[in-house]
């Protein structure tokens, strides 16, 4: 077994939270790859511009991180204590989920952070100086965890689709095998985070409407998280950076076009995407932006995912049938 994507039906049947710790252990030192192997005696050919681009915006995103999973590790014990007499079963899903953010996501973030830092360098653009490294260091904010482990999932879609765009268009081989090195590793990274959201649910800790009311928030098109700097207005932040606020255009110095970022086929997967979080998550089959909204403002009514589902089917029929 890899990852644990059922962990409620894992624990019901008998497993323990070691046990799960184990099999996490187990899949980490599998796949873990090194900075200094992956580096070992290559050059960079001729970086393009767009290889630069990519680089200064992807070593930005990974500083992030790191006070991300602090603040998972630090919350989801707090909660799991807070909860463990009312719903141990949920109290045990929470110490899994911290756990990992603590000992595995955070250590293979820094290799993600070291890696294109590197390249980066090699390639003839300065490094981050010291006073936005610090600024990328400020505190995650408190949300409910459900929520948080769908945002972090959804970022780590971002980074999947656009790591794998710069992977498969640059020339250099270098850069090609950085960037897909760490996209496979962002892509179980989302597979953990969609885990937890689940067992948070199944384990009653929180609604499926947190879970809806982040995915929505993500792909919204008069704002959602996913369009970034593009949008027309920007959320009020306090203390964390979020990367996807900052993307430059192709307008500025290390800009990227927009077929890497809010158009075409990549923004496309992006969504579809966020689509297959919902379902693997919840159940609920969505499809476009119009179906999850209706899947969220169902879930504000009921927590029952056949009540949902159905709004999500009579909705699109009426759609269909308006538009016929």
């Amino acid at each position: 077994m890899l990852i644990m994507t059922d962990i409620v039906k894992e624990l019901r049947a008998g497993a323990t939270v070691s046990d799960v710790l184990r099999v996490q252990q187990s899949y980490h030192e599998q796949r873990r790859w090194g900075t200094d192997n992956l580096f070992d005696g290559r050059r960079l050919t001729q970086p393009a511009p767009g290889d630069k681009a990519a680089l200064w915006h992807a070593s930005r995103a990974e500083l992030t991180t790191q006070p991300a999973g602090i603040r998972l590790a630090v919350d989801g014990v707090k909660l799991a204590n807070e909860i463990r007499e009312s719903n141990p079963l949920g109290a045990n899903v929470l110490h899994i989920a911290a756990a990992w953010s603590a000992r595995y996501w955070l250590e293979e973030e820094a290799h993600h952070e070291v890696a294109f830092g590197r390249l980066m360098e090699m390639a003839g653009v300065d490094p981050i100086d010291e006073d936005e490294v610090i600024e990328h260091r400020g505190a995650f904010p408190t949300d409910n965890y459900a929520r948080v482990c769908i945002l972090q999932a959804c970022v780590e879609i971002e980074a999947c689709v656009s790591y794998g765009w710069q992977s498969r268009t640059t020339e250099d081989g270098l850069v090609r095998d950085v960037f897909h090195t760490i996209m496979k590793d962002e892509v179980q990274h989302r597979q953990y985070f969609a885990s937890f959201a689940k067992a948070l649910v199944e384990s009653g800790v929180y609604p499926i409407k947190d879970v809806l009311s982040m995915a929505y928030t993500w792909v919204r098109p008069d704002g959602g998280e996913t369009f970034g700097s593009a949008r027309d207005a920007q959320t009020e932040r306090e203390g964390f950076v979020n990367w996807w606020e900052r993307t430059r255009t192709a307008e500025e110095e290390f800009g990227l076009g927009d077929d890497a970022l809010h158009e075409g086929s990549v923004h496309m997967k992006k969504l579809t995407s966020v689509f297959a979080l919902v379902r693997e998550v919840t159940g609920i089959h969505t499809q476009s932006y119009e179906d999850l909204k209706r899947a969220y403002f169902a879930s504000l009514r009921t927590n029952d995912v056949d009540r949902i589902r159905s709004a999500v089917r009579d909705g699109a029929a009426r759609e269909a049938a308006l538009a016929r």
